[in-house]
């Protein structure tokens, strides 16, 4: 069989790497909506409402993107060895799991409802609008998350235009419903949660709709009796296990970082959201070629090409590599004409200049981890990413409370970029020594 060459290796990662990175740029959109109706309405306080609430929901939801994760590895490599079965089989239980996910939260939904109630730190206000929004937006969870499955389940057929157009369309069905809903009818935050719930329904009628049409070939494939099949999902349950840990510790850095920063004062936690914001710019191309390691890793995996496989990883970090040069150079040569572009307030400007040469650094350090995480989900390697994330968790909290007293709001950016630099590093070590060896990758 033909090598593919390096340029066609290139075409190939870049055709399902950019619909990602198109759909990621429309997200910062919806925030943009939701804070710009909030600041519309009577009181300041539907702006922190909103802040807090839809942080909780989101959160919350990301905790289960391993139906994602899981079935992106698993569709992935099925269709890698032209498994038609096994790929109806890991949409079901995708389904199933799912189903049952968002049963669990909806019962927990009380408790969900007072810990945002809680975040608003004795702010009456901001605290009931923000249940009020969470209470609304939880009956969302069974869209959210079987969107979680459907899009994973696009990205192992190698397929990622679809969820692109389907978020687009989302994300716009989002915007006029919210605005309708909060000008219209006078809903309130409400109204903002009830335009995310409409559009996550959309979201996932229409990909269940062009999944059944676009795929019903293989789709006529699928048993019930795969849904009663409870040993078939053990391998799933474990790697939705250590994913689910992982992205809980990988939460908690984030959300602690801003917490964090808000302790350290107002001018502080401003400025540290505008460089934060440089990070997520640069997370927004870094995913879109991790989604593009995970559909190809799993397909190589499958279909036993350990020749493509490599040469797929070494051109996807090659990619890497340029655009997070790209970054940092554009990150630490011009910062005050980027942080411009996010804020008019020039003290928060200046406090954020005095700390933009770490946000030049976060690229370099952090993009080995991104495209690492994308391959070992192809892989389905999801020990190994649990593992770096919990070493990476450790460093981070060690080190910001070992430094904080001598260094201040430096220790911080040093404990992140440490704990972006330990995931890269544990996760090209453990590639190194243990990838090719793992019983599915010997054969290959």
């Amino acid at each position: 069989m033909r090598l593919t060459s390096g340029r066609e290796m290139d075409r190939r990662i870049l055709r399902l790497a950019f619909p990602n990175i198109i759909s990621n740029i429309t997200v910062p959109l919806l925030s943009i909506v939701d804070i710009g109706l909030a600041g519309r309405m009577d009181t300041a306080d539907s702006i922190g409402a909103v802040a807090v609430a839809s942080g909780v929901v989101n959160f919350v939801f990301w905790l289960f993107a391993f139906l994602r994760m899981g079935t992106t590895g698993f569709t992935a490599q099925a269709f890698g060895r032209s498994d038609v079965r096994a790929i109806t089989r890991y949409l079901a239980r995708g389904i199933a799991m799912a189903v049952v996910a968002a049963l669990l939260l909806l019962i927990a939904a009380p408790l969900i409802e007072r810990f945002g109630y809680l975040l608003a730190s004795g702010q009456e206000t901001i605290g009931r609008e923000a249940r009020e929004y969470i209470r609304i937006a939880l009956w969302g969870a069974p869209a959210a998350l079987l969107v979680y499955v459907f899009n994973g389940w696009y990205v192992g057929m190698q397929d990622t235009r679809v969820p692109m157009v389907v978020a687009i369309v989302s994300n716009m069905v989002n915007i006029g419903l919210s605005i309708f809903f909060v000008q219209g009818l006078d809903m309130r935050v409400g109204g903002l949660a009830a335009g995310t719930i409409a559009a996550q329904y959309v979201g996932l009628a229409l990909l269940s709709g062009i999944a059944f049409f676009r795929y019903r070939r293989i789709l006529r494939f699928f048993r019930a009796s795969s849904l009663t099949d409870t040993s078939g999902y053990g391998a799933y349950l474990r790697t939705g296990g250590d994913l689910f840990v992982r992205t809980a510790l990988l939460g908690t850095v984030t959300l602690f970082f801003t917490s964090a920063s808000s302790a350290m004062g107002e001018i502080t936690v401003a400025a540290n959201a505008l460089l934060m914001q440089l990070f997520t710019l640069f997370s927004y191309f870094m995913d879109g070629f991790a989604y593009a390691g995970e559909a190809l890793t799993g397909r190589y995996i499958g279909a036993r090409r350990s020749d493509e496989l490599r040469l797929m990883i070494h051109r996807l970090f090659r990619i890497g590599t340029v655009v997070s040069l790209m970054a940092t150079l554009l990150y630490l040569l011009f910062p005050a004409a980027l942080l411009s572009v996010l804020s008019d307030k020039y003290e928060v400007i200046e406090h954020a200049r005095r700390f933009a040469f770490w946000a030049g650094v976060v690229p370099i350090v952090s993009f080995a981890a991104f495209l690492w995480d994308g391959v070992f989900v192809g892989a389905t390697a999801s020990k190994a990413m649990r593992r770096a994330m919990t070493a990476a968790f450790v460093v981070f909290f060690a080190t910001f409370f070992l430094l904080r007293g001598v260094l201040g709001e430096t220790a911080l950016w040093l404990a992140f970029v440490l704990y972006l630099l330990t995931r890269s590093l544990m996760q090209t070590v453990w590639y190194r020594r243990h990838f090719f060896a793992t019983n599915r990758l010997q054969r290959c």
